[in-house]
């Protein structure tokens, strides 16, 4: 992320003929802390309330007060780079110049923590774009562990998902059954959907279309199944991983996923 991405536009300039008081009027109308003090189209200084509030002579030149050692940046500076410069030299804002050095910004202290907030709001945003109900239902009924089965219902609780898990082993003739009863129960417990009818069909419908997928690969065999159910926005899915047969077998291991709205 570049500087040019947070930074304030327009800031507020002020002359070096102003008094104390003009100063300060002009931060108080505008609710800022700072004021870059600029002579003929360049910025010569920087002035802050902080560096006006021992002065009790408010017709004073801001000139006794201004800061004239300033540091500017470029519109390409990184905001790690920036955020370095303010740390490093315990100052509030940084003026930005474009490639004709003239002034086009400033970036303080609060604008980089709103361009971190930021930042991080797009990331999830494209996260959740790409991490989807289904996906994150494979993800949890592939898990091997139970801290990441954990780790994963916690993640998806991040995208505005609910999500549940369980595992069940039944014949050829129960498993269907077992299934279903399995992952609504749990779903239930972790609350993903409510005990009304309508929510406990939408996880029937699911677990069966994924299980249709299985029994189409191993017809008439029974196994040993992990189940994850995860509800999004208007559809739940549901992921079933495992092996078909004697779960000491050691045949490859299956997964389907099935859909549902809710």
């Amino acid at each position: 992320m570049l500087v040019k991405d947070i930074m304030s536009d327009n800031p507020i300039t002020i002359n070096p003929e102003a008094t104390v008081f003009e100063a300060e009027k002009l931060m108080s109308l505008n609710k800022i802390g700072r004021l870059i003090v600029v002579e003929d189209g360049k910025v010569i200084g920087m002035v802050s309330d902080g560096d006006l509030v021992v002065e009790h002579e408010l017709n004073a030149s801001i000139t006794r007060f201004m800061s004239e050692d300033i540091i500017t940046i470029s519109l390409d500076t990184t905001v790690q780079e920036a955020a370095r410069h303010l740390s490093d030299n315990h100052i509030g804002g940084l003026p930005v110049l474009n490639d004709d050095h003239k002034l086009v910004g400033i970036v303080t202290a609060d604008d980089i923590v709103s361009g971190y907030l930021k930042d991080e709001e797009n990331e999830r945003a494209m996260e959740k774009r790409t991490i989807t109900p289904e996906s994150s239902a494979i993800y949890l009924a592939m898990t091997r562990s139970r801290e990441y089965e954990e780790y994963w219902l916690e993640k998806i609780k991040g995208y505005g998902y609910k999500g549940a898990i369980t595992q069940t082993g039944a014949s050829a003739e129960k498993l269907p059954i077992k299934l279903r009863e399995s992952t609504t129960v749990a779903a239930i417990a972790r609350g993903v959907i409510s005990e009304n009818s309508r929510e406990k069909i939408a996880i029937s419908n699911a677990v069966k279309d994924a299980y249709s997928q299985l029994a189409l690969i191993n017809p008439g065999l029974g196994g040993g199944f992990k189940i994850a159910i995860v509800r999004g926005e208007g559809h739940i899915a549901a992921a079933i991983f495992g092996k078909f047969g004697h779960a000491l077998v050691d045949g490859p291991e299956q997964l389907t996923v099935g859909t549902s709205v809710i």
